[in-house]
């Protein structure tokens, strides 16, 4: 039996990015939809775990959905994190649909005040549900409010698609994409709004409500595991280590989030 099923539409999948210091240069929430399809193995979830841990993902919700989440990261020298509440519009099965998110930090009042930087992310896209196949063009990052310069964020924008790899023993989802500014290489030293940066996010689903995700975003690898600890909960968790080859800052950060989606 395949995993996806160009059938009856079961339910939404949110998947929320680790946030923190890091995260306001990259996406301040990277919320997003994805439409899984009713097969047996499946059924009695509401929700599914993530696919992407900082990625711009090629799914994008409809409207009748509204989600927010809360994560955040920690090393040895810092700790910060955000929340983003968001939701979709359009009808991606049949035209276009997509999001808009607004992102918040910092949640730590110790770098300087709490909620002292918004953005709004913005992203529209299609799904091909025969193909199981889903693009998405987006910007995230504009400026809304800041405190200080080191705060405020030149918007990025992105293309990605997204690919769901269906097969009886572990089933899987593969992002893959390109964007400017924060999407390229986090040590170039170079003007980033005019360099390009590819990203990408493979998710291995060992179980239903179990995945295993590796994500490759501004030249930081991340990897994670993420659950759905109750089936008939539409809450998913996430916890993981970014950036493991410590190529940005010498430090890799442990990152933790939780995200939930509801549909009306």
């Amino acid at each position: 039996m395949n995993f996806f099923k160009n059938t009856a539409l079961l339910t939404s999948l949110l998947s929320i990015v680790a946030l923190g210091d890091e995260v306001a240069n990259t996406t301040a929430a990277n919320a997003s939809i994805l439409s899984v399809y009713k097969v047996e193995k499946f059924g009695h979830l509401v929700t599914a775990p993530s696919f992407s841990l900082g990625a711009p993902v090629g799914m994008v919700p409809g409207y009748g959905v509204i989600f927010a989440g809360l994560s955040g990261k920690t090393n040895s020298s810092d700790t910060d994190g955000a929340l983003a509440v968001g939701m979709g519009f359009g009808d991606p099965l049949n035209s276009l649909g997509g999001a808009a998110t607004l992102a918040i930090g910092s949640i730590d009042p110790r770098d300087g005040g709490a909620f002292n930087r918004g953005t709004l992310n913005l992203t529209t896209g299609r799904h091909f549900a025969k193909q199981g196949l889903g693009v998405a063009v987006g910007v995230s990052n504009i400026d809304l409010w800041h405190d200080n310069d080191d705060n405020e964020f030149d918007p990025s924008f992105y293309g990605s698609i997204t690919k769901l790899l269906p097969n009886n023993i572990a089933p899987m989802i593969l992002t893959a994409g390109f964007g400017n500014n924060v999407y390229s290489d986090s040590k170039s030293d170079e003007d980033l709004k005019s360099k390009i940066g590819v990203f990408g996010a493979l998710a291995v689903y060992l179980m239903p409500q179990l995945s295993l995700v590796a994500d490759y975003t501004s030249g930081v690898t991340t990897a994670g595991v993420s659950v759905v600890p109750f089936p008939k909960l539409p809450v998913s968790l996430m916890a993981g280590a970014s950036d493991i080859f410590e190529y940005s800052d010498d430090k890799v950060s442990f990152i933790a989030g939780i995200s939930a989606a509801y549909t009306f």
